[in-house]
Order: structure tokens, then sequence, then C-alpha cells
């Protein structure tokens, strides 16, 4: 089940104008990015399963974070990311996968395998120095 509204997964954004939406997924505010570095203890390392040129990303986190996250169980991320070959499915308990969203295409710069980390609070995606916004599922 989508928990987000719908209309949050919706965006303006053309390639070359910048994006008018200041939403989860959309542009990162400096407030943002300040607020997650200040609470370390709430990022959750993990691995890109798969990103889609449609924004979606799916994570493998890691570590006692996955195995508490109610957000793990993420059969409707299958229908949401319109994928029914991704393995979400995981045979070691310690890692869950989670969907997240951006409006862009970032499928060049998070593939498969990519170490990232997630913010459980403000979702915020980080990627080596790059800090992402994120709607989560």
């Amino acid at each position: 089940m989508i928990t987000q509204p719908l209309h949050v997964l919706q965006c303006n954004h053309t390639g070359g104008d910048g994006c008018v939406n200041h939403g989860a997924g959309h542009a990162t505010r400096p407030i943002h990015v300040r607020v997650a570095d200040a609470t370390p203890s709430k990022w959750a390392d993990g691995i890109v399963v798969r990103a889609t040129s449609d924004g979606w990303i799916g994570i493998a986190l890691f570590g006692d974070d996955a195995a508490d996250d109610d957000t793990a169980d993420d059969d409707d991320a299958d229908d949401a990311a319109d994928d029914d070959t991704a393995d979400d499915d995981t045979a070691d308990s310690d890692t869950a996968t989670v969907w997240v969203w951006n409006h862009s295409d970032l499928t060049a710069h998070l593939g498969a395998g990519a170490p990232v980390a997630l913010h459980s609070v403000y979702n915020v995606l980080a990627s080596g120095r790059s800090r992402i916004s994120v709607v989560r599922l």
C-alpha cells in the first residue's frame, strides 16, 4: 500500500529546467541536509539493488535498522515500481529491501551495488557526498 499521497510522486521537471517542487523526493533543501547530518544514529547503510529511469530506487538495508523497519515489507513497492523481476526477498534476516522515489533519473549515479545510506527520519539518501531527497515507501 502506498502511504504517501500520489501527487507527491509527480513532477513538472523536464530535464532542462529546475524542479519547482520542494517536497520529499524533489529538491533537497539545506535544512534537511543539516538536520540529517546532525542525527547520525538515524542513518542506515545499504546497497542499491536497482534504480529505474522513472525515479524508483530499491535499497537493501543492513543491520538492526533493516530488521526493525516496518517498511521492509515491500509487496506494494513492486507494483509501484512496475517490475515483477526485482528480487526483494532476501535470505539473510539482517537485510531488507526498501523502495524510495526521487523525481530525477538517478540510474547513472546509483547503479546496482552502489553503497548508500538512508536517513530514517528526514528521508535523505546519501551517496558519497551527494544528499538526495526521497519519498520512502
